[in-house]
């Protein structure tokens, strides 16, 4: 049993890698599973994943470390059910001291394991950090960041088509001056190629259980939780001209523009459109969405009376505020003729103090 442990920030990439790298896997043959974290309940991923048929588990409602016996049992779960040989558990993107609280239980309850440790980081928001520049988030937040990237073994700075050579270049001096001690790999997790020399990473990777527990201040770490929102939303789109994947285009791209103009550093913003559609946003320099597009692609019907959509939204800002400005959009887009929009579910937040339920210090 092979369980890789993925962390990094909001927004870094981990669930793009872990799509390719599962699809890769079961080609193969090999028996795949997928273990989503979140602060909430409702995830994209999560249903994301149902929809591509990949076997997964998911841990809600507080992190790995918090939820330690369902992470547990989600892995136990898959084992059982689905005879899996290879799990990616992907945990929230503002957790941290994943080694202490994550890795060293699961070496001790579950020794025949081999287990290894990625963290995730968008080679934008990295650059920024490394060159001392700011994009507005806290430093508390910053400080997750950090850590995050301290205590793994392996580090996976993604995203690199979007940035120019030179710049990745630069890049992977910085890295090798205060990160050389690690792994360290630069791969866009669409393309296969870099999925296969992460995976063949992962693989001639014996184990993790060497890594080192952090020294950590969990009142920071809370601190920079606290000053992220968390939002979800599961509503109904209903047209009377059959254009509600249309409109479910239109709300995605009013609610992402409202962040935009109001300047809320960005972690992610999700929306899964009818359990199968997923549109993503991980910075305020993306282009709008265009349904439509990916529907043509994927030979799907572009009308309809009735779309379903779920969004999560992790952003800077406070849960009264996001809450707001989804409200807002919402507002504007029944503006349209024909449109109505039904909520079903709508959770708003700041994650709390985080309490691990176990913690190995020793090193």
């Amino acid at each position: 049993m092979r369980i890789h442990l993925l962390t990094g920030f909001l927004g870094s990439g981990k669930t793009t890698a872990i799509q390719t790298a599962s699809r890769v896997l079961i080609q193969r043959g090999t028996r795949t599973g997928v273990i989503t974290n979140d602060q909430g309940v409702k995830l994209v991923d999560g249903d994301f994943f149902k929809a591509l048929d990949i076997p997964g588990r998911q841990v809600v409602n507080g992190c790995f470390c918090c939820n330690y016996n369902d992470l547990d049992e989600s892995i136990q779960s898959l084992i059982e059910t689905d005879n899996t040989e290879v799990i990616f558990a992907e945990s929230v993107g503002s957790c941290t001291d994943i080694v202490a609280t994550v890795l060293k239980p699961l070496l001790h309850f579950r020794p025949s394991a081999s287990i290894t440790v990625s963290a995730f980081a968008d080679i934008r928001l990295l650059r920024m950090i490394l060159d001392g520049k700011s994009n507005s988030f806290d430093e508390s937040v910053y400080y997750i960041y950090r850590k995050q990237l301290e205590e793994a073994g392996i580090i996976i700075i993604n995203k690199i088509d979007l940035v120019s050579d030179k710049e990745l270049q630069a890049i992977k001096q910085l890295m090798l001056e205060k990160y050389g001690t690690r792994i360290l790999l630069y791969q866009n997790s669409l393309d296969e190629d870099s999925i296969y020399k992460w995976l063949h990473t992962l693989n001639e990777y014996k184990s993790a259980e060497g890594l080192k527990s952090l020294s950590i201040d969990y009142d920071i770490y809370a601190a920079g939780e606290a000053q992220l929102a968390w939002f979800d939303q599961e509503l109904e789109i209903y047209s009377s001209v059959n254009n509600a994947i249309g409109d479910a285009e239109n709300l995605i791209n009013i609610i992402y523009k409202k962040i935009i103009g109001e300047q809320y550093p960005l972690g992610h913003v999700k929306f899964l459109v009818n359990g199968t559609l997923k549109v993503s946003f991980t910075s305020n320099k993306e282009l709008v969405a265009s349904l439509k597009n990916d529907l043509k692609s994927a030979n799907r019907d572009q009308s309809g009376a009735k779309a379903a959509l779920l969004i999560n939204i992790r952003v800077q800002t406070t849960p009264e505020k996001i809450t707001q400005l989804v409200n807002d959009a919402i507002h504007e887009l029944e503006m349209q003729p024909g449109c109505k929009l039904m909520v079903n579910s709508v959770a708003s937040f700041q994650p709390g103090y985080p309490k691990p339920m176990h913690r190995f210090q020793i090193n």
